[in-house]
Formats: structure tokens, C-alpha cells, sequence
């Protein structure tokens, strides 16, 4: 049971990389084709070629930073993604105990709600933390997931989507309901 947990968290988050790092070419393509006419018109054909041969030599440095997997621009990005939508599942926790709190007490003591904020979000958190951060665990499965075939990678790309749109309508909904507790 643990074992399809961890997969299942740790696919996540190998897609959401993908899907940041796909988003990331993509942006970086359209940029590159609306500033590629500028050397063109504006610097000499000799400094056009240093340019160009300073570009291949730096190409290392640029995908070291962007592409890394321990500590690339893309998967920091895919960490922070997979933080925050998995978190917005034990939020609803969060924000239907404060829907019980606001009903139920009629001044506010912010170290008690940010303790129902905090608390089932970070106890929620745990082993989401084990299974895919810890002693850099996602490295072994991004090893497993690269491997596998186009069909694999477009189902798992659709469920991290459905992952996704489910974890904003957990926050919607336990929004609804802190509202419901509250005014019911």
C-alpha cells in the first residue's frame, strides 16, 4: 500500500517537472525567436561568430542551472508545484476546522487559527515529504519514470492534471464549506 503511495506521489512530481521543464523550453523557444534578429541587425558578422561560440560554451552552465535534477531551476519549480497541490488536500481539513472555530468563538486568537491552518497541512505534509523528498527519493523513480514508454508518460501527465485540478477544488470546496459550517 505504502509502496503505490510513493509511486503514485513521486510520478506526480516527476510530471510536474516534465510538464514545468516542457512549459520552460516552450517560453524559451519563443524568446529565442523574437530576439534572434537582433544580433543580426545590430553587431558586426565577427562578433555575431564570438557570440555564437560563447553561446556553445556556456551551454553546459545553462543546462546545469535550468535542468539539473538536484538543484535545476526546473525541478525547484516541480518541488514548490508538488508542495503546494498536495498540500490543498489537508487544507480542507484546515479550513473546515476553522469554519467549526469561527462558529463557535466569537473573538479571534490568531495563534489558534494559524494552529488550525498549520497543523493538518504539516501533519498531512509528512508523508508526502518521506515518500518523494527525503534522501532524494524522486532521483530513483526519475530514473524509473525515464524509462518508460509515450503511453505511460501521457497517462500519468493527465492523472498529475487531474491531481492538480482536484487539489484547487479541495481548497474551493473547503472554502464552501467553512462558509456552510458558518453560516448554518
Amino acid at each position: 500500500m505504502l509502496r503505490g503511495f510513493e509511486y503514485f506521489l513521486n510520478a506526480i512530481h516527476y510530471c510536474l517537472w516534465l510538464i514545468d521543464r516542457n512549459f520552460g523550453n516552450y517560453i524559451g523557444n519563443i524568446v529565442s525567436i523574437l530576439l534572434s534578429p537582433i544580433p543580426k541587425l545590430f553587431f558586426t558578422k565577427e562578433y555575431q561568430k564570438k557570440s555564437e561560440e560563447r553561446l556553445k560554451q556556456s551551454q553546459n552552465d545553462y543546462d546545469r542551472i535550468f535542468y539539473d535534477k538536484e538543484t535545476g531551476f526546473h525541478i525547484s519549480r516541480a518541488h514548490h508545484l508538488f508542495g503546494y497541490f498536495y498540500s490543498c488536500y489537508p487544507g480542507y481539513l484546515s479550513l473546515v476546522l476553522l469554519g467549526i472555530y469561527f462558529r463557535s468563538c466569537d473573538e479571534l486568537n490568531f495563534i489558534i487559527f494559524w494552529i488550525l491552518i498549520g497543523l493538518p497541512i504539516a501533519l498531512g505534509y509528512i508523508p508526502a515529504y518521506k515518500a518523494v523528498f527525503v534522501k532524494n527519493n524522486y532521483l530513483k523513480y526519475f530514473k524509473k519514470f525515464e524509462k518508460e514508454d509515450e503511453h505511460w508518460h501521457r497517462k500519468w501527465k493527465r492523472i498529475t492534471i487531474v491531481f492538480c485540478i482536484g487539489s484547487m477544488l479541495s481548497t474551493l470546496l473547503g472554502i464552501l464549506t467553512a462558509w456552510g459550517i458558518l453560516l448554518f
